[in-house]
């Protein structure tokens, strides 16, 4: 037949171009088609093909400009062809289930998921009676969307079986798409390590067409997981792609998820342009549902902002009445869109009543939120209990606010319970942010310190410790690590060199160290967990406990209440509330320390400059005893739990504390009667490039009976991970650096290279005293959440009895010195915290070291 093969070859064109994302080209190719072919068909193979051009246009055009109505009229031309012809049953249910499966797909697109499922499901029964590949096609978009319903049991079944089909059938792509959605199965019932394992290994079958969809969705979990500059990286590529291939309700998908990303980053005004602009996109397409689900973010976005700039009562009740309208359209759509527009389009309302002071109307638009929301997404869960517990702090329900918050943070603690890695269980803090600040508001009210207390460490506790309990095994992480470790060191090699070549190739080396660093991050994701979250120590506990030891000892956990430093002081005769200095005083005194630290480390300048450098470094700690230490009046044991900067404070070095016992931690472990090392054995350990270090691991190993130190080619990062598993006492004299950007990779430099932060991950370090004589790495890097990450609260994290670390440069022989001393101290029974404070205690310059470690009495 005249035409016949260009029309086929035009087909087969376009349908090339829609699986590659060029809509345009796609609708060009078909309609050259379908001139070719003319109206009426003549036979079955034309009929097919005229079906295919109509079915196909409707597709790409609707993907192009959202026209529903052009895309169901050609749908309904295509309907009228098979109905006209005098095919067998087959092809007739081989052509009804391509134009049943496109209006599934395109109602599904538009927001009408209960017509796309009676689609689907009418498609599915035509692909049974055809077989093929489209069994499996159907199965995955039927799948997909009964995810979207929160249908996870149906997914999985229909999911499962596109998989087999597509193995059986040899597609590849279908393959990684049900794979992937199996992930996201995985997402919806909440454990995220498993549905990123799915889905990376989904991506890696995928080709590039299918990467930016899996993009979208793996972006939504990793903001569930808290990862959000990682989120936000994963959108912005996926945008590019978009972009590029003009896919519009997608790249109005990725809009969406990335308000809600930049939200957390608290990039405000981004959020809501991000917002603005998908709920516009949604509405072209005439996609209601989701162009609500785009107006609640940009409500969650304003009210972020109006809590930081605390707006008047009017603007409350103006931003409320928003909130309200826009639930009210999410009620008319129905349970499932009440879960994503309606339950937190109420709850942003009632919490905009709460600032205009209308607790009436507050109450009145929760009574409308279902007690639980089991089904719904954990931010939403988490916004819920927050807005009860607001709601009944400003009741004056104090007990009943509190309850509020146990049951969000119960919450929080099922959440990271199923995260592996220690960066998965940091980085998921953001989560409990609104939460923890709601409650120590309302304590700081109070202007009781032991609710103060009891809510700042209920906050703290919820992201402390490891998310896990022994190393993983896995070779492809340890590999990547190996990997990194070798890069580093290739660069290193290379030295500081001005010549092009060398520094290219030192460059290089760097890119691929931080490519293969940032593959493990992501490996180590995947990797759950199971650890419980510790229990929070409560002001009445700690007082009994040191009272019980007939301690001496203060305990100041230091908190901020709004610009100012504020410690609740406890110790075995009361608690009060202390207000110490503004925090901006406090940070310039840290920043100011650091830097004379810097110069005091460098063993070549001059005397006159040296001295000056004491001088001022003096001054600068005796102001910072003055305002963070003299008003606790601590005249025995004093522990700091403190966040942020005012962990890098050289706590031990201050003058009031010169020989007293002194130690600091991010919360308040309490750890009573816990014994020393568990082994009589020392680990010592001494790495390449100081000029002491030999001499000094020399000289602790002497301390310690039966001890020798590994030095050169024996000190290697796998000797001291070996050691690390049965040491007592651990002593690392190496290169230390702290990497703000990527705290995990954090390291100290040992015979191979470096030891990084990332490679003690699930490693049982409790009962253990580790001593890191190294430059800088009692440092730590606050994650949005609040919590803190580097080498030393890695250590902590895996169960550390205590961990003496520098915040600042530390040269090599103040080192050598002290640390025998300290040592020295610690064969003999003394605390930690003690130790340290006599070994420095005659030193004529401050020492920047710092125990950091739990409470223990």
């Amino acid at each position: 037949m005249t035409g016949r093969p260009g029309a086929a070859e035009l087909v087969a064109r376009a349908q090339g171009a829609s699986q590659r994302g060029r809509y345009v080209d796609a609708v060009r190719h078909y309609e050259r088609a379908l001139r070719r072919l003319g109206e009426v068909p003549d036979d079955d193979e034309r009929r097919y093909l005229l079906v295919r051009c109509h079915v196909g246009a409707a597709a790409c055009g609707f993907e192009l400009d959202g026209d529903l109505p052009t895309a169901l009229a050609r749908l309904d031309e295509a309907r009228r062809l098979i109905a006209d012809g005098a095919a067998g049953a087959e092809e007739r249910a081989r052509l009804a289930l391509l134009v049943e499966g496109q209006e599934g797909f395109l109602s599904w697109r538009r927001g009408d998921p209960r017509t796309a499922d009676e689609r689907f499901s009418l498609a599915l029964a035509h692909a049974r009676r055809v077989g093929g590949p489209d069994v499996a096609i159907v199965l995955l978009n039927r799948g997909s969307l009964l995810l979207e319903l929160g249908d996870v049991e149906r997914a999985r079944v229909d999911l499962s079986e596109a998989v087999e089909k597509a193995e059986a059938a040899g597609d590849v792509l279908l393959v990684s798409k049900a794979r992937h959605n199996l992930g996201y199965v995985e997402y919806l019932r909440g454990d995220l390590p498993t549905a990123l394992a799915a889905m990376d290994e989904a991506a890696a079958q995928a080709p590039d067409r299918h990467a930016a969809v899996g993009l979208i969705d793996r972006a939504q979990v990793l903001l569930d997981a808290g990862l959000l500059t990682e989120a936000d990286d994963a959108l912005r590529e996926a945008r590019e792609h978009l972009a590029h291939h003009r896919m519009v309700r997608d790249l109005a998908e990725v809009e969406l998820v990335r308000s809600r990303v930049v939200v957390g980053l608290r990039r405000y005004a981004d959020a809501r342009r991000l917002a603005r602009s998908a709920s516009r996109r949604f509405e072209r397409l005439g996609n209601t549902p989701w162009m609500l689900r785009a107006r609640v973010a940009e409500l969650q976005a304003a009210l972020s902002e109006d809590r930081a700039d605390s707006v008047t009562p009017a603007v409350g009740r103006r931003h409320a009445g928003w909130a309200l309208d826009v639930a009210r359209s999410g009620a008319e759509l129905g349970s499932v869109a009440g879960l994503g527009v309606a339950i937190p389009a109420r709850l942003l309302a009632a919490e905009w009543l709460l600032t205009a002071g209308d607790l009436p109307a507050a109450r009145e638009v929760l009574r409308a939120v279902p007690a639980r929301l089991d089904r719904a997404p954990l931010p939403v869960r988490l916004q819920h209990t927050a807005v009860v517990a607001q709601l009944a702090f400003a009741a004056g329900d104090r007990r009943g606010g509190v309850r509020a918050v146990r049951r969000g943070q119960a919450t929080l603690a099922e959440h990271r319970a199923r995260l592996g890695s220690v960066d998965a269980v940091t980085a998921s803090a953001v989560h409990g942010v609104r939460l923890g600040n709601v409650d120590v508001e309302a304590a700081l009210r109070t202007r009781r310190p032991g609710a103060v207390f009891d809510a700042v460490e209920r906050g703290r506790a919820a992201f402390a410790g490891s998310g896990r309990v022994r190393p993983p095994a896995d070779p492809v992480l340890a590999d990547l690590l190996l990997s990194a470790r070798r890069e580093v060191e290739a660069a290193r090699a290379l030295g500081a060199t001005s010549d092009a070549s060398s520094l290219a190739r030192r460059q290089e080396h760097q890119r691929a160290a931080r490519r293969l660093q940032e593959d493990a991050r992501r490996r180590a994701w995947r990797l759950g967990g199971g650890a419980e979250t510790p229990v929070a120590a409560t002001e009445r506990r700690l007082r009994a406990a040191l009272e019980a030891r007939a301690s001496d000892a203060v305990v100041a956990d230091l908190v901020l209440d709004g610009d100012d430093v504020l410690a609740v002081r406890v110790s075995a005769t009361g608690s009060r509330l202390v207000r110490l200095a503004p925090q901006a005083a406090v940070a310039e005194q840290v920043r100011r320390a650091r830097a004379d630290f810097a110069v005091l480390s460098n063993v070549l300048i001059p005397v006159p400059m040296r001295e000056a450098a004491v001088a001022s470094i003096g001054r600068t700690l005796a102001a910072l005893d003055d305002v963070l230490v003299a008003p606790l009046e601590a005249d025995g044991d004093l522990h700091v739990a403190a966040r942020d900067l005012l962990l890098a404070v050289p706590w031990a070095s201050l003058p009031s504390r010169r020989g007293r016992r002194t130690w600091a931690n991010s919360w308040v472990d309490l750890r009573v009667g816990e014994s020393g090392r568990r082994a009589d054995d020392a680990l010592v350990v001494a790495g390449p490039g100081l000029r002491f270090s030999s001499a000094e691991a020399k000289l602790v190993a002497s301390v310690w009976d039966g001890s020798d130190a590994l030095t050169g080619e024996d000190a290697t990062c796998a000797a001291v991970l070996d050691g690390l598993g049965t040491a007592g006492v651990v002593h690392l004299a190496a290169h230390g650096t702290h990497e703000t950007d990527n705290p995990l990779f954090s390291s100290l430099r040992l015979a191979d290279g470096p030891l990084f932060a990332h490679e003690l991950d699930g490693t049982d370090l409790r009962g253990v005293v580790v001593v890191l004589s190294a430059c800088e790495v009692g440092l730590s890097t606050p994650r949005i959440g609040g919590e803190s990450l580097g080498l030393t609260s890695v250590l902590l994290r895996l169960g550390a009895r205590a961990v003496v670390a520098s915040v600042a440069p530390l040269r090599d022989d103040v080192a050598a010195r002290v640390m025998p001393a300290l040592h020295a101290e610690l064969r003999d029974g003394a605390m930690p915290g003690t130790a340290l404070a006599r070994a420095i205690a005659d030193e004529p310059e401050p020492v920047p070291l710092v125990c950091f470690g739990p409470l223990v009495l």
